[in-house]
């Protein structure tokens, strides 16, 4: 099965399934394409949504394959209810401590899919004031959660039953742009009960196109994005014009209209046209968080060269450093020390060969290729 046709069904499968309907089973959906229908979905971690797709229209799957299909529902079903516990705890433990927090993205929209099990998760993301951060990791761990890195807008925490907990103290992405609205971001939330607190429509949906974005640009955003919007609009009512005046000062305006009217396409009309293709097949390259190469075929279009391209990846800009490097936010001067620490680690973390791999993918992508990104990224107004 071609990549283009396996995105096609995949959505389409996601069509009825958005929708509640029986979907018409192609004569080409049989147990020969069903494995690279497979390993696509299990790139965006949809792969129960395929699982309960084929067992309710009783398509003939082999047993290995029908195992693993049915292994993904069943985790599909205990990631999410690990989740659900740990959100629980989080939240009774910050009302208890009257710690104010806002419940970010999937956590969010998650109950207004068909069914909750088609929007898995890999973490929970919740806000709280930059002045509250150090309350609020405290009062996690005297309930039994570990603390790892701190980075640039978030702290990572590890829930007794494992699941991950970015707990954000901005939403800022380290893009000007973006980050004139985002650093705003309590300005824009109510309090619901106790102290859970909620953004306001126009927020809320900015912040969903905003992440999108980022990632989009940063190699893909994956296809549960997509979703998300669909619901958004669809089952929380939801429009991406409350969100208008945001999202032009953001200069987001037009990607967020071109990606909901995708979203459109693949899950109200179950129809597409050339340009949505096209955005689909980098959404699906990427799988759920991008891909190296789409990245490096976004940053190559910035470039002139392969040359300037490998000067900047070395000598990366102070945005992107601070995210790894948090320092630089406080003390910008130190940026060519960061520098330094940077290639280091690259050399001793074996990392190498991976920059070597990485600068000649890039002297090989094709000019078509390039022109294709620049359109694309064009037509998105990115």
């Amino acid at each position: 099965m071609e990549e283009r046709q396996a995105q096609n069904v995949l959505t389409q499968i996601l069509f009825s399934a958005l929708n509640a309907e029986r979907a018409f089973v192609p004569e080409f959906i049989n147990k020969d394409t069903l494995a690279p229908l497979y390993r696509v979905a299990k790139k965006h971690d949809i792969a129960q949504v395929l699982s309960s797709f084929v067992h309710s229209n009783k398509i003939e799957v082999p047993s290995e394959l029908s195992e693993k299909l049915q292994m993904e529902e069943f985790v599909a079903v205990y990631r999410n209810e690990q989740l659900k516990y740990a959100f629980d705890e989080i939240c009774a433990a910050f009302n208890e401590a009257e710690i104010a927090f806002v419940p970010l993205k999937g956590v969010v929209i998650r109950p207004y899919y068909p069914d909750e099990n088609m929007r898995t998760s890999c973490d929970i993301d919740i806000l709280v004031r930059e002045d509250e951060l150090d309350s609020a990791v405290e009062c996690l761990k005297g309930k039994g959660f570990t603390c790892g890195e701190k980075g640039f807008h978030d702290v990572s925490l590890y829930s007794p039953n494992k699941v991950h907990l970015e707990l954000h103290f901005n939403l800022c992405e380290n893009i000007p742009t973006l980050d004139k609205v985002l650093k705003n971001a309590w300005e824009y939330a109510e309090r619901v009960e106790k102290s859970r607190y909620a953004f306001r429509d126009e927020f809320f949906v900015f912040h969903i196109f905003s992440h999108m974005a980022y990632h989009f640009s940063a190699g893909g955003c994956g296809i549960r994005s997509l979703m998300d919007i669909w619901i958004m609009e669809h089952k929380m009512g939801l429009h991406f014009s409350s969100a208008a005046p945001l999202l032009s000062e953001a200069g987001l305006y037009m990607f967020a209209d071109k990606m909901r009217d995708i979203a459109e396409k693949c899950f109200s009309e179950n129809a597409k046209d050339e340009f949505s293709e096209r955005v689909l097949s980098y959404i699906f390259s990427g799988g759920v968080y991008g891909s190296e190469e789409n990245q490096i075929a976004v940053n190559k279009t910035k470039s002139e060269s392969t040359l300037m391209y490998a000067l900047k990846r070395l000598f990366l800009p102070y945005r992107a450093m601070a995210v790894s490097y948090p320092v630089l936010v406080k003390a910008p001067y130190l940026l060519p020390f960061c520098w330094v620490a940077r290639w280091i680690r690259v050399i001793f973390d074996g990392k190498s060969r991976r920059v070597l791999s990485e600068l000649a993918y890039a002297n090989n992508i094709s000019d078509d290729s390039i022109s294709e990104m620049k359109e694309i990224c064009s037509q998105l107004g990115l």
